[in-house]
């Protein structure tokens, strides 16, 4: 057990990676320090700074991994047009109910405070002293004053909510606060008729259900008075000033029990009211503002059952309607955003899906394929990248074929280079030969047999067709013609016995053209047959050129009438003359302008001056075809005596 729970340490050792696993390492020994005994102090910092890392490195993983890039905007999106309509929805219903609630308060107080007002006028109107207070009564604690004169700034029909200091009633002493006062001239000085204002802040708090909080401050002073004006059907209905206080000379109490609540019923201020007072000792204009505090325990505990009555039907019922529909719209905004997120996992899915295809295409992995998802432009183009992807592999096939093929050809092409003859290893100067395939292989071909006597044996034929198939029945030829005795028997009888055994072994429309014959590099005697062969040329050291063309069928047109149809040319080459052999890929090479090289032009060409025949030839033949490409194999075969060229 022990040796076991080693090899783990020791596994989890070669495993562990500082930079990768320190916020591990930090949560688990901030964990077992948290342990009895030890119990350190230190233990939740270690805990917490591991816990936190691991989290934002969670989320993170989430992010990347499971959040796609693309859905990260389709998520914004998501959020501007349904999360935060919500939200500010909801904000402006909360906000509209703030201050419709704040408006009710300050409306029930201000409709309070002028019931009282018009009460107290009522009661100034009164002759006596005791019927004034009389009337009164109801209204909370009055009393009466004679004053010779008023304070200054205080006018004699003064009606209004003063700043002042109490007055002993009943042996009791009150202590400054605000009053309702009423001024009335009498015979020798004026009657103050004063009411306290308690059920300013008892009204308020009975409303809002928490305590009020009081600020009082002198009014400030602007040379332009600044008014709310509100105007329907091109009328002024209202004027409502602007008070606003100075705040170097505040004044502030409560009234009643704080509210208790934390969470969703925690206690929130309603709107400030404003009451225009005055100080009642220097007649200077004054603020009270007044601040209720609410919380949602306290705006529904009128619903309450209590034991002075009890939820009324039609209350319990718009109690559950509305509980309803608000469950409801939040099981609908719910969904909604669940199905959003759906919405965008699956589309981000789908663009990571292709992105991820199209980067194993990009590194050549052509077997990538996408599911499609659905039938929208998404899916459409998913199938679309598979269609792609199958005809790249397709290509990448075709490719690996060609190359294949390409290397083939490129051996075949070694292997008949190997069987055209080597001129410089078999020491024939009088020989310049050349052939230039318009493939990778050639169904041209030429060859040079060295006889006994001293003569050389000399062939170049033309397969019809191109490529891999005439190369290969060019070769099929020099294999025949290396059968047959080259020294007793004449050109004639050698391509006779070529068209028998092709007659033989061919079909009629596979053919071929030769010029077969000897040459003694010595004495210059010739002789050669043109089996269907291009025209061939006598090249004079004093540049005369002589065009030789003996008749003569293809090989392999006929195996009755080769014979009959096949002329021996033979003649004598002076020192210096030269005899031109040639394909008609020569002859046929073609200009960008689709002109052809033509027979003329090379007998023209021979007549000039050369001292490198064949270069001159081969250089003059690709400055015509100016980069196009050849359209049939051409060889050039050229034999001279006493010099080359």
């Amino acid at each position: 057990m022990f040796q076991a729970l080693g090899d783990l340490l020791r596994r989890g050792w070669a495993g562990f990676r500082f930079r990768r696993h320190w916020p591990w390492a930090l949560l688990v020994v901030g964990l077992a320090l948290s342990l009895p005994p030890v119990d350190s102090g230190c233990a939740g910092f270690f805990a917490f700074v591991g816990g936190t890392v691991l989290v934002i490195r969670g989320l993170h993983w989430i992010w990347v991994k499971l959040l796609f890039r693309v859905s990260r905007r389709l998520w914004v999106i998501l959020a501007l047009m349904s999360v935060l309509p919500v939200a500010a929805m909801a904000l402006m219903l909360m906000s509209l109910g703030w201050l419709g609630l704040g408006a009710q308060v300050s409306r029930s107080t201000q409709q309070t405070m002028s019931a009282w007002e018009d009460a107290l006028r009522v009661a100034n109107r009164e002759p006596s002293d005791a019927t004034a207070l009389q009337a009164l009564r109801t209204y909370g604690e009055a009393w009466v004053e004679h004053v010779q004169t008023l304070p200054e700034g205080v006018p004699s029909t003064f009606v209004g909510v003063v700043w002042a200091d109490g007055h002993a009633v009943s042996g009791k002493e009150l202590r400054k606060d605000t009053y309702l006062r009423a001024v009335q001239k009498e015979a020798g000085g004026f009657r103050v008729l004063s009411l306290g204002l308690g059920v300013l802040g008892d009204r308020a708090q009975a409303l809002a259900g928490g305590q009020v909080r009081f600020d009082l401050a002198y009014q400030v002073k602007r040379k332009k008075a600044r008014d709310f004006k509100v105007e329907a059907g091109g009328q002024t209905r209202s004027v409502t000033p602007i008070l606003e206080a100075q705040d170097d000379s505040t004044i502030s109490w409560t009234k009643g029990q704080a509210l208790e609540g934390t969470g969703f019923f925690a206690p929130f201020n309603l709107p400030p009211m404003a009451f225009k007072l005055m100080d009642w000792s220097t007649g200077q204009p004054m603020v009270l503002t007044a601040t209720p505090e609410t919380n949602l325990y306290a705006l529904f505990s009128g619903f309450r059952s209590s034991e002075r009555g009890a939820l009324s039907s039609g209350t319990v019922k718009s109690i559950i309607v509305v509980v309803l529909v608000m469950m409801g719209l939040a099981t609908a905004q719910a969904m909604a955003a669940v199905l959003g997120l759906l919405l965008a996992w699956s589309l981000g899915r789908a663009v990571n899906d292709l992105h991820g295809g199209v980067k194993r295409l990009s590194l050549g992995d052509f077997s990538a394929r996408i599911r499609p998802r659905g039938k929208d432009q998404v899916a459409q183009l998913s199938s679309a990248f598979n269609e792609m992807a199958e005809q790249l592999q397709a290509a990448d096939a075709e490719r690996g074929e060609r190359l294949r093929m390409e290397e083939e050809l490129r051996v075949a092409r070694e292997v008949q280079m190997r069987l055209l003859p080597d001129l410089e290893a078999l020491r024939m100067p009088s020989v310049r030969a050349t052939i230039l395939p318009a493939r990778e292989v050639a169904g041209d071909y030429y060859d040079v047999f060295p006889l006994r006597d001293g003569s050389l044996a000399f062939l170049i034929l033309d397969v019809s067709g191109k490529g891999t198939s005439a190369a290969f029945y060019a070769a099929e030829t020099k294999g025949v013609l290396s059968a047959l005795d080259k020294q007793l028997l004449g050109p004639l009888e050698v391509a006779d016995r070529l068209n028998a055994i092709w007659c033989q072994g061919h079909d009629r429309r596979l053919f071929l053209t030769l010029a077969y014959g000897t040459f003694h590099p010595r004495s210059g005697r010739y002789q050669f047959v043109r089996a269907g062969h291009p025209s061939a040329f006598l090249r004079h050291a004093d540049g005369r050129v002589t065009r030789l063309h003996p008749r003569g069928l293809g090989v392999g047109l006929s195996a009755s009438q080769f014979r009959a149809a096949l002329e021996l040319d033979e003649g004598i080459l002076e020192p210096g003359d030269s005899l031109i052999f040639y394909t008609d890929g020569l002859s046929e090479a073609q200009a960008p302008d689709d002109s052809f090289y033509g027979e003329a032009r090379l007998e023209a060409l021979l007549r000039r001056p050369s001292e490198d025949l064949q270069g001159s030839i081969l250089a003059d033949v690709v400055a015509f075809a100016d980069g196009r490409p050849l359209a049939d194999d051409l060889t050039l075969l050229i034999l001279s005596r006493g010099l080359v060229g």
